[in-house]
Formats: structure tokens, sequence, C-alpha cells
């Protein structure tokens, strides 16, 4: 009775291993559309390429010659890559990609756009009912203010077209003894992919 008892559990054994092997077998029959990337950015070498898209972000190594391959899964993508150059800042490319199944791209002449950072933040001259913001940015950018009497903002100030590093704007109609949040946000050329959002800063109108 022991024999038999032993001998059904060892067959067991070898059945579960059996349908393990079978579902494994199964996954890895799975095959995921996708297409090819390739290119040459001299300016990119030995960086990284990220390629973005709703499905996730995926990283493309770049050689010291500034060329990458990369199969990527299907689907619209930008490509951005991190500036050795430049302290790790994600400098952008303003190239979108439709990877289609089995295709092979060549990216070609990507234009790079930097993000701007943010480096100081003042406030020269707070009134009741206006005030002045100044600040400065490591590369010339264009921007604006983001600002309202909570974190949630609410009113944006006109975007300045010239491209600086040093920056002004004069908020008015305030209320006085009022706290006021704000937040600036950098850019080139006002495109929505190299914006940068300062931290919130407050500053408090006087009653008077």
């Amino acid at each position: 009775m022991k024999k038999n008892i032993a001998i059904a559990i060892i067959l067991l054994f070898v059945a579960v291993i059996n349908l393990v092997g079978c579902s494994s077998s199964s996954d890895n029959s799975l095959n995921v559309e996708s297409g090819t990337v390739t290119g040459s950015l001299l300016d990119a070498a030995n960086s990284n390429i990220v390629a973005t898209s709703d499905s996730g972000e995926y990283l493309i190594p770049v050689d010291a010659d500034g060329r990458f391959s990369a199969n990527l899964p299907v689907g619209v993508y930008s490509l951005s890559y991190r500036s050795a150059s430049a302290n790790n800042k994600l400098v952008l490319t303003e190239k979108k990609l439709v990877v289609a199944n089995n295709v092979t791209i060549s990216v070609v002449d990507a234009e790079l756009v930097p993000i701007p950072q943010v480096l100081s933040v003042t406030i020269p001259v707070i009134n009741a009912n206006s005030a002045i913001i100044e600040w400065e940015t490591d590369i010339e950018s264009d921007g604006y203010l983001e600002y309202g009497t909570n974190e949630l903002y609410g009113v944006s100030t006109y975007v300045s077209t010239d491209l600086t590093t040093h920056h002004r704007v004069q908020l008015g109609s305030l209320s006085a003894n009022t706290t006021y949040h704000f937040r600036i946000v950098a850019s080139r050329h006002n495109l929505e992919s190299s914006r940068f959002y300062s931290q919130d800063y407050t500053f408090t109108t006087p009653n008077y």
C-alpha cells in the first residue's frame, strides 16, 4: 500500500513539472510586435537615449561614435537623452517616432532642445497690491509665473518670448495682507516638452 502511494506521489510530481514546462514554453512563444530604431547622434555619445511612450520608458545605449540601435515595441515615442556634460540634465529632441512592426527607422538630424534650470529666485519689491519677482536660469530661456492664494495657483502671467538668463515679472491687482504662492515655468520657445517647473514659493503682501 505504501509502495503504491509513493508511486502515485512521484507520478503527480512529474505531471506538475511537465505542466509548468508547457506553460513556460507557451509564454515564450508569444511574440511582441516590435520595430528597430537606429541612428547617429554625436552629441549623445557615451550616454543613453530615452525612448518614451504610453507603454513605458526604454533606454538605448549610445556608443562613443554616437551610434545606437534597439528594438522597441510598436507605438509612438519621443526621444531624449541625459547629457554627461550637463550634470545629468535631461536634454530633449523634438523627434517623434512611430514604430511599426518589423520596420527599421533611422533617426537623423534630431533637433536638441535643452531644459532650462532655475538657479535663483528673488522678490525685490512687495507692495500691498503688487510684487516684482525675478529669477535666473542656467541657459537662455523664456518663461512665466503661475500664482494664486494656494498651491493650485490658478493665474498665469504672460509668456515672455525673449530668450534670456535674467527674468523679471511684475504682478498686479493683488490683495493686501494676503499670502500668495507661485512657481516659475521655464522653457525654450515655450515647448511643452522642455518646460521646467520650479518648487513652490510664497510671499505675503503688507496691510497698507
